[in-house]
């Protein structure tokens, strides 16, 4: 890990708390030398990391449509979950069907001292929602919401799917509302914002089951 990106992103970081800014930096140190061994991300340079990773997970929590327990779908990096958890220490299950990046989002849960907090599962979604329930399923580029709703579909364990989705979401939505799912669920709320000074907008989007 290159310590010079780490005293980086300390520096771009100005505008959060010193404590969080301090745990947060330490994820990202986590996060850099591990993807190092596996591709984790490309989104690694401090830059990258604040506007791709860091403001998605701020903006989650700004926007108060999670209810804990909360899982992360495909958690991979251990973003959002695992760093929502090091910003605002709450339960959280990051569920992981890759064993490496599995074993990665334990070791870090360890190291980060979120263990009471942040719980691992290696393995798919379907699996873990059989025998678990959650208030919330967060997704962020793991697909479509079609494509989504369609492995959950026959697990009754859930009622709130939290998506991440950029200028492509009124498209994909509309092919929702064409599909055979589309009386499923219904969009509760949007929370809309941009990265930094690039302008682009990204919308976190809350849906609702109407259907169990």
């Amino acid at each position: 890990m290159n310590s010079v990106d780490a005293q980086k992103l300390r520096e771009i970081l100005v505008d959060i708390p010193d404590e969080i800014r301090a745990r947060v930096v330490s994820f990202y140190q986590l996060l850099a030398n591990e993807n190092q061994k596996q591709n984790l991300t490309r989104l690694i340079s401090p830059e990258d990391f604040r506007n791709g990773h860091l403001v998605d997970v701020l903006e989650l929590l700004k926007s108060q449509m999670l209810e804990y327990p909360a899982v992360d779908l495909g958690s991979g990096c251990g973003v959002p979950g695992l760093l929502a958890a090091v910003v605002e220490p709450r339960e959280w299950v990051l569920v992981e069907s890759e064993k490496r990046k599995a074993e990665f989002l334990e070791r870090a849960t360890q190291e980060l001292n979120l263990k009471p907090f942040v719980t691992v599962r290696a393995e798919r979604l379907e699996s873990y929602l059989k025998a678990q329930s959650t208030n919330a399923i967060v997704a962020r580029a793991v697909g479509s919401v079609e494509k989504i709703y369609a492995w959950i579909i026959k697990c009754s364990t859930w009622n709130n799917l939290i998506l991440f989705k950029g200028p492509g979401w009124d498209e994909e939505w509309s092919r929702f509302q064409q599909s055979r799912f589309r009386d499923d669920l219904r969009v509760s709320s949007i929370h809309s914002y941009t990265i930094d000074a690039s302008s682009r907008e990204r919308k976190i989007i809350k849906l609702e089951r109407t259907k169990s």
